[in-house]
């Protein structure tokens, strides 16, 4: 049985070989921070370092995976019943919710265009589309503005018969989006070859995404597409 003197030396020789092997010549990268520390600095590493263990940093995808999470993906149309052809012969591009722009404040639309929609819908009509419908949900869910304070003061003095009669401008602002949809689905149906595409009311979605039908492009598991990203108005846009 080892004595007790025996043992700190035996446990120094098991963090040397093991420290010894933290720095091996292989492994120049943990040596130069080893030799540093000891001296009482932090080294700068060397582009030579850099370079060698640069495959060390994870690189972020260079793509989107395809799935359903994917911009392009056609969903299945849950607007139209199971019996009805248009569930067969159509397909959902769900324009996801963006929380950068208000937050929590207002629902507000991805600008991120899928270019799965150029045979139906431009760029251009795209950006008018989002552009619209964001700003007339932010001008409708202001919690700040003063048309709110008074609806709220006129709301309490009536027993809320005031928000019931659908005077409060959250609304009318809703319903003016909602009719410049329509609007927009219309004007684009008096063009030809646009048929077959259309935004759908953002009441059947909970606001919680812009669905836009279109055909069905017969796409496959494996299908690949390309987005196209803007985080501004782009200057062609009216």
């Amino acid at each position: 049985m080892p004595t007790t003197d025996a043992l700190p030396t035996s446990l120094d020789k098991t963090r040397d070989a093991s420290h010894s092997d933290f720095r091996t010549p292989n492994n120049s990268y943990p040596s130069t921070f080893a030799n540093g520390l000891e001296q009482g600095n932090i080294p700068q590493l060397t582009n030579g370092d850099r370079t060698k263990h640069h495959s060390l940093i994870p690189e972020p995808p260079n793509e989107i995976p395809w799935g359903p999470s994917h911009p392009c993906f056609p969903h299945p149309n849950p607007h139209v019943p199971l019996s009805s052809p248009l569930h067969h012969s159509t397909r959902i591009i769900r324009i996801r919710r963006d929380w950068m722009l208000a937050g929590d404040l207002a629902p507000t639309f991805s600008n991120i265009y899928p270019e799965i929609l150029d045979p139906w819908i431009s760029e251009q009509d795209f950006r008018i589309l989002i552009r619209t419908v964001n700003d007339g949900l932010i001008k409708a869910f202001e919690p700040g503005g003063w048309r709110s304070w008074v609806d709220t003061v006129l709301g309490v003095a009536t027993g809320w018969l005031w928000e019931d009669f659908g005077a409060a401008a959250v609304k009318s602002e809703v319903r003016r989006v909602e009719g410049f949809i329509e609007d927009w689905n219309g004007g684009r149906q008096g063009r030809g070859g646009e048929e077959g595409a259309k935004a759908i009311s953002l009441r059947r979605t909970g606001y919680m995404s812009l669905d836009i039908q279109i055909p069905d492009p017969h796409l496959g598991p494996a299908s690949r597409s390309i987005t196209r990203q803007s985080t501004g108005d782009d200057g062609g846009d009216p």
